[in-house]
């Protein structure tokens, strides 16, 4: 499965864990303040762990990751949303305005598509263009943030 998260640690307390949640892919949809999402997140860091403890596979397993997420997870809110929810199509029509405002001309196939190709994976790469928000995780079971530390990074196909 393709990633669809950049996530950075932004802060760690003795139970809280803020984690900041860019998307890398158009796929990404909405952060969500699920228990299940949270546990995803943070299984990305330890899955062995998951297994062993929610049973293996669990990081799939809607029902099994479910329990395990409740018990472990205390509340998860969502914050400083931005540029959500993506609207996919919004952007395609921005990149071809620009393109044509540079000069180019779709009857131009090859030209028009590599150029789009450029603009579509340079938005993606620009943190300040992609749809993010701040996830704040509060566990239940705090010993989920041993290893962790601000500026850890990771990418994810966490969803739900």
């Amino acid at each position: 499965m393709a990633s669809l998260w950049r996530v950075r640690v932004t802060r760690v307390s003795d139970d809280t864990i803020e984690l900041t949640l860019s998307a890398i892919h158009p796929d990404a949809g909405d952060p969500s303040a699920s228990a299940a999402f949270a546990m995803r997140l943070l299984a990305d860091t330890a899955p062995e762990r998951l297994d062993r403890e929610a049973g293996p596979g669990a990081y799939w397993d809607p029902v099994a990751l479910a329990a395990y997420a409740d018990r472990v997870v205390a509340a998860v809110s969502v914050t400083a949303r931005r540029g959500l929810p993506f609207d996919e199509g919004a952007a395609r029509r921005d990149i071809e305005a620009e393109l044509r405002a540079g000069g180019l001309d779709p009857a131009d196939t090859t030209a028009w598509q590599d150029a789009f190709l450029d603009a579509w994976r340079a938005l993606w790469q620009d943190p300040d263009r992609v749809p993010s928000a701040v996830l704040e995780i509060r566990l239940a079971e705090p010993s989920w943030l041993s290893g962790t530390a601000p500026g850890q990074e990771w990418d994810t196909a966490a969803y739900g």
